[in-house]
């Protein structure tokens, strides 16, 4: 009876610990990631984006083919965007700003 118990117990741990590991998030893309948040997007292209901040301060990316389309961004839309710098900037991910940081 130990022995089948034993048996069940590391079975068991095995199941939790694959599990465990299956939701360990995917590698980052090369290069070295950051944030803009609070940016609003003045200009657009296949190629370039120009972001603007809340203190008027522009940052002009030259991007690869991971961003969404030009049309995803609306006049007066602010949000926190998530990227990573190689060759050419690469999108990881987009969000709508909160609303106490468009404040400050």
């Amino acid at each position: 009876m130990k022995k089948t118990a034993l048996f069940a117990a590391i079975f068991v741990l095995v199941l939790l610990l694959t599990r465990i590991a299956n939701q360990v998030p995917p590698d980052v893309p090369p290069g070295v990631t950051f944030s803009l948040r609070a940016q609003q997007v003045v200009q657009c292209s296949e190629t370039e984006i120009t972001l603007v901040d809340n203190h008027q301060k522009a940052t002009h990316l030259e991007h690869d083919a991971s961003w969404p389309d030009c049309s995803a961004y609306q006049k007066g839309d602010t949000f926190d965007f998530y990227l990573s710098r190689a060759d050419k900037t690469h999108f990881l991910r987009m969000e709508k700003t909160s609303f106490w940081r468009k404040i400050m």
